[in-house]
């Protein structure tokens, strides 16, 4: 398969080397145009130079300082620009701007300000940036808010956030946009070298080589130049099909237990003439509720009515616009979506993990229970699949398995059965009595489903 890919690319490299070869023979002027051969050994001269490595290092260098520079600053200000729309619009048309001043204007006015050894450096940040900035706004951008809330409910702050969300989410669109801006950024770099002429670079040889009317030489340093810009496009496409490292799941020989209220302590939400709306629509006005962790309290209503509110209410995901909501003896939320608010760049167990803590760390008795929650939630055979490979029911498992294994004083569940067959609603609904009884939560669930059980007194409230 891989001969069969690479084909077209070397047939078209032959025939681009037969025409040329042809067009050398018509001209018939080697030290103008000079054929296959000449060209072949003057490569293969370069390689046998001291000189060659010397310069080929300080404008791989001087490219790297130049993206180094320009990827922290696109990044700093893209993220800004997200979270700040005054500043985006600010900042846009500085942008254009810059986008719009041709490079060769640059190198020009640059001279005057940089030593031949800052010049390549400049002119490439300048280059790059533009691209870098514009690609990772666009990404930071698309990130799903339901998955940032998510996070935000099974406790991440701001960095983790930033680690465990937005830079996974955007990191297709960062990648793209650090190809193009390295292969803007590289042109420019040897343009800069070129007109500086610093010391040691590949633009300073071809300049000299140029002045020699050395045509052979000139050509090799040009394909020395190409060849390193597909070498990093290479490397920054087989680094962008690539899971982080950070984003992967570990687990110590430590049985840490996860850290929650005394499951003595009766948990309590008081809920008192709460009101509120999402734009036109009034959802409820001076609600008025008293829950405790000895009963599991079912929300009944029709499609559209309140359901999802009350719990992200609760969540803290909403702020009443009206009343007031008051917790007693709880520190700790965990919620089952009904979009189940799965993360795609992770696996079922990771995504299960994912309630348990920062960047993914359990410890051994911790890798136990999300295997129980696997067994129990007959997706043992789906751990190491990603959500996409899932079907709509066993993603809702998985994003019960999530709020479960948390063990949070306060468990929203929002139509967990949904999919479900008759069978594995049972079973669902044990396995959530059975679970939570060792850590006694406070459990608000909305259903349309008609729970019954013996195990846990139950409430049921009507929206």
């Amino acid at each position: 398969m891989k001969i069969k890919q690479l084909f077209p690319t070397l047939l078209a490299i032959i025939v681009l080397l037969i025409l040329w070869q042809i067009t050398a023979m018509l001209i018939a002027y080697p030290d103008i145009f000079p054929g296959v051969p000449d060209l072949l050994a003057a490569v293969a001269k370069l390689f046998t130079e001291t000189d060659f490595y010397t310069s080929l290092l300080f404008t791989v260098l001087r490219g790297l300082l130049g993206f180094a520079i320009s990827f922290v600053l696109a990044f700093s200000l893209a993220l800004f620009s997200h979270f700040n729309a005054f500043f985006k619009a600010f900042f846009r048309p500085f942008l254009v701007v810059i986008r719009s001043i041709p490079v060769i204007s640059l190198v020009l006015i640059a001279l005057l300000w940089f030593s031949p050894d800052g010049l390549p450096v400049f002119i490439a940040l300048l280059t790059m940036f533009p691209v870098l900035y514009q690609n990772m706004l666009s990404g930071f951008e698309q990130v799903d808010v339901r998955l940032v809330e998510m996070a935000k409910v099974f406790g991440r702050k701001q960095l983790s956030l930033l680690s465990e969300i937005y830079i996974p989410s955007a990191q297709n669109l960062i990648f793209a946009g650090v190809a193009t801006a390295t292969g803007f950024g590289w042109r420019a770099i040897i343009i800069g070298e070129v007109l500086a002429q610093p010391v040691s670079g590949i633009g300073s040889r071809m300049k000299e080589a140029q002045a020699y009317i050395n045509v052979s030489e000139l050509i090799a340093w040009t394909f020395v130049a190409i060849a390193v810009s597909f070498l990093f496009e290479f490397l920054f496409k087989k680094i962008s099909g690539k899971r982080m490292m950070f984003l992967r799941l570990k687990h110590s020989k430590t049985t840490n237990n996860v850290k929650h209220s005394d499951s003595e302590n009766l948990k309590k939400i008081e809920l008192k003439a709460v009101s509120k709306q999402l734009g036109s629509n009034e959802i409820f006005r001076n609600l008025n509720a008293e829950l405790i962790s000895e009963k599991i309290y079912l929300l009944k209503a029709p499609s559209g009515k309140g359901k999802t509110t009350l719990l992200k209410l609760l969540a803290g995901l909403y702020k009443p616009d009206a009343g007031l909501i008051t917790k007693t003896d709880i520190q700790s939320v965990a919620f089952s979506f009904q979009d189940t608010r799965l993360l795609p760049w992770l696996t079922i167990r990771e995504n299960i993990a994912f309630a348990l803590g920062h960047h993914l760390h359990i410890s051994e008795n911790q890798k136990e229970e999300i295997d129980f929650l696997l067994d129990k939630t007959a997706l043992t055979e789906k751990a190491d699949a990603f959500p996409h490979e899932l079907s709509g029911g066993q993603q809702q498992r998985v994003a019960l398995a999530r709020a479960l294994v948390a063990k949070s004083d306060l468990l929203l569940l929002d139509e967990p059965l949904n999919g479900l067959d008759e069978q594995l609603k049972q079973s669902v609904s044990e396995l959530i009595m059975d679970y939570t009884r060792s850590y006694n939560p406070l459990i608000v669930w909305a259903t349309h489903e008609n729970i019954s059980t013996s195990k846990a007194s139950t409430d049921v409230i009507m929206l």
